[in-house]
C-alpha cells in the first residue's frame, strides 16, 4: 500500500532494527510480538473472474482492512458491468455482502473473446479492468490421493491424505496454471438418535416417540482459500506433475465415511501469474516484525480519473477445466484416526430423568425394553450430525 509520509516510516523502521538487535544481543532468541499499526489507506479490493461456464459470475467488491481488524468490509451500492469486446455491456446485479452476480440467461464468456470489467462506486468514483482475453485452459489429467504423515502446529503427529493433480498442454501454450477447490465430506455418527420424548404419551409405560428429525447422515462442504499457482515455464515439457492442492487430515470427520474434493484448473498469462504469485508470498509471510512488509500490489484494475490510487485484485478470464475425486472411507483402512472425543458407552438413564438429560443436550439414541424404564442416551455432539453439517445431500452424491 502506499505510504503517506515515507519519513516517520523510515525513522521507525531504524529505530526498530536498533531494538531488534539489542533484543537479540541480551536475550538469545526471537520474541514475536505486536508493534503499533501503521496508518494505512482504505484501498479497494476487487475479487472475480470469467469463465466460459453457464453460471452465474461473481465479482466481490471490499475494502482493504487494518492488519488487527478481522472484519469483512464489502463495497455497497455499486454499479458493477462486463463490456464485450464490441461495446456490448452486462450489467451485474448487487447480492450480499459486496457481492454482484450476473444472470447467465444474458451472458456466457466465449472462449477468445476480451472483456472489460467496468466498476462506478457509490462515491462516483470509476474503475476499469485491462481488456482480458478468455484464455484456453487444457483438461485436467488427473486427481489423486496419497498418504502422508505431518507434524501439526503443536508438535504432534498427525495422519491424513495429500490431494495431487496432474496436467499437461501438448501445444506448449498455457506454462502458467492456477487451481481452486471445493471439498464435501459425509458425516455419520455412531449413536445418531433416532428417539425422542414424550411427556404426552397415551402409554406411560412408554413415553418415547420417533425424533422430528433422524439426522442421520450430514454433509459439509468448504473452498479453499489458499492461492495455489504453478509454473512450468523452467520445465522442458508444459506438464504439471504431482502438485499439491490440498491436505486433509484425520483429526476431524471429514475423512471417515466419504470425502469428495472438485478441483478447478484455469490458465494465466504472465502478468496475472506474477500477480497471483506475489499476493501468494505476501499472504504466506505476513506475520511477524521480521517478514517482509506489505507492499503496493497492483494489479489490472485502475480508476481511470486517478491512476495513482492504488487498487488490489485481478480481473481475469479463463476456460474452467474440473475433475471430481471421490475417497470412500474403506479406502483408508491404513490411516490412523484419533478419537472423536465420543464415549465408548452410552449413558444410562431413568425413564424420570429422560428430560432432565435433554436439557443437558443429550439425546436418546436406545431403548431399553418394554415397558420403557431407562434408555441409553449420548451428548449431541455425537448423536445429532447437524452439528457439523447439513441434512441436504449434494446432487453428486
Amino acid at each position: 500500500m502506499k505510504n503517506l509520509n515515507p519519513r516517520p516510516f523510515k525513522n521507525w523502521l531504524l529505530t526498530s532494527g536498533r531494538n531488534t538487535l539489542i533484543l537479540l544481543l541480551l536475550g538469545s532468541c526471537i520474541e514475536q510480538f505486536d508493534p503499533k499499526v501503521i496508518a494505512y489507506q482504505s484501498v479497494l479490493v476487487v475479487d472475480g473472474y470469467l469463465s466460459d461456464k453457464a453460471e452465474p459470475y461473481r465479482i466481490t467488491l471490499s475494502r482493504s482492512r487494518a492488519l488487527n481488524n478481522e472484519e469483512f468490509l464489502p463495497e455497497l451500492g455499486a454499479s458493477v458491468s462486463i463490456i464485450g469486446s464490441e461495446g456490448e455491456t452486462y450489467h451485474l446485479v448487487e447480492g450480499d455482502s459486496g457481492r454482484y452476480v450476473s444472470n447467465p440467461t444474458e451472458f456466457v464468456a466465449l472462449t477468445g473473446q476480451a472483456y472489460t470489467l467496468d466498476i462506478i462506486t457509490g462515491n462516483g468514483n470509476h474503475y476499469q479492468s485491462d481488456p482480458v482475453t478468455v484464455k484456453v485452459t487444457p483438461p485436467i489429467d488427473s486427481v489423486y490421493f496419497r498418504r502422508e504423515r505431518r507434524i501439526d502446529d503443536d508438535g504432534f503427529e498427525m495422519d491424513g491424505i495429500k490431494i495431487l493433480v496432474d496436467a499437461h498442454d501438448a501445444t506448449g501454450g498455457t506454462r502458467y496454471y492456477r487451481y481452486e477447490w471445493k471439498e464435501t465430506y459425509e458425516i455419520s455418527l455412531a449413536y445418531a438418535a433416532p428417539w425422542d420424548y414424550d411427556s404426552m404419551a397415551p402409554d406411560p409405560r412408554f413415553p418415547i416417540k420417533p425424533i422430528a428429525v433422524f439426522a442421520g447422515n450430514c454433509y459439509n462442504s468448504r473452498r479453499g482459500n489458499s492461492i495455489l499457482t504453478v509454473s512450468t515455464n523452467q520445465l522442458s515439457e508444459d506438464k504439471v506433475s504431482e502438485f499439491e492442492i490440498n491436505y486433509v487430515s484425520t483429526a476431524d470427520y471429514k475423512l471417515r465415511k466419504r470425502y469428495s474434493i472438485l478441483v478447478e484448473q484455469f490458465a494465466l498469462d504472465e502478468d496475472a501469474f506474477h500477480y497471483w504469485s506475489e499476493l501468494q508470498k505476501n499472504s504466506e509471510n505476513l506475520g511477524t516484525l521480521f517478514d517482509p512488509l506489505p507492499y503496493e500490489l497492483r494489479g489490472n484494475v485502475r480508476n481511470l480519473d486517478d491512476p495513482d490510487e492504488v487498487i488490489v485484485g485481478y480481473f481475469d478470464a479463463a476456460q474452467s477445466s474440473q475433475m471430481r475425486l471421490f475417497v470412500d472411507g474403506i479406502q483408508l483402512r491404513d490411516l490412523s484416526f484419533p478419537s472423536t472425543g465420543c464415549p465408548n458407552s452410552l449413558d444410562t438413564v431413568a425413564l424420570q430423568d429422560i428430560p432432565l438429560n435433554l436439557q443437558r443436550n443429550y439425546l436418546i439414541s436406545v431403548l431399553g425394553p418394554y415397558p420403557v424404564e431407562y434408555v441409553l442416551m449420548a451428548p449431541r455432539r455425537c448423536a445429532d450430525c447437524r452439528v457439523y453439517g447439513s441434512l441436504e445431500k449434494p446432487d453428486f452424491w
